[in-house]
Order: C-alpha cells, then sequence, then structure tokens
C-alpha cells in the first residue's frame, strides 16, 4: 500500500517539473506482490482516464499540475 502511494507522489510530483502544458504521464502500479494490472487511473475532475496493462503499465496526457486518481478494487 505505501509503494502506491509513494509512486502517486513520486508521479505527480515528475508532472509538475514539466514545462509543457500538456504532458503525458507514465508510470507502473505494483505492490509487494508485483505489478497490478487494471488499476483505474483518472485525472481528478474530468472523464480522462486510462487503466494498467498486465504488467501494471499506464500512460496518460492530461495538463500540468493536474491530480491523478488512482483505484483499485
Amino acid at each position: 500500500m505505501k509503494n502506491k502511494l509513494y509512486l502517486i507522489l513520486l508521479l505527480v510530483f515528475v508532472g509538475q517539473l514539466s514545462f509543457a502544458q500538456k504532458v503525458i504521464v507514465t508510470g507502473v502500479v505494483s505492490d509487494n506482490s508485483g505489478p497490478l494490472p487494471d488499476v483505474s487511473i483518472v485525472v481528478k475532475g474530468t472523464a480522462n482516464g486510462t487503466s494498467t496493462d498486465f504488467d501494471g503499465n499506464f500512460s496518460i496526457n492530461t495538463n500540468l499540475g493536474k491530480t491523478l486518481v488512482i483505484s483499485y478494487l
């Protein structure tokens, strides 16, 4: 659980360091047992979203400074 929180914070921080208005955020969602498939990633307040692949990888286009909401059932 802590790994996912650190990943989220890292992705938000890296996204804010970019100078362009539009950014592509990529990453891997995982926990102690390995990558997590089918995790939902949505830009907060929008319908813009994606999900992780079998290896936990994702890529999403968003504006600089937006918050990603990551959920997993």
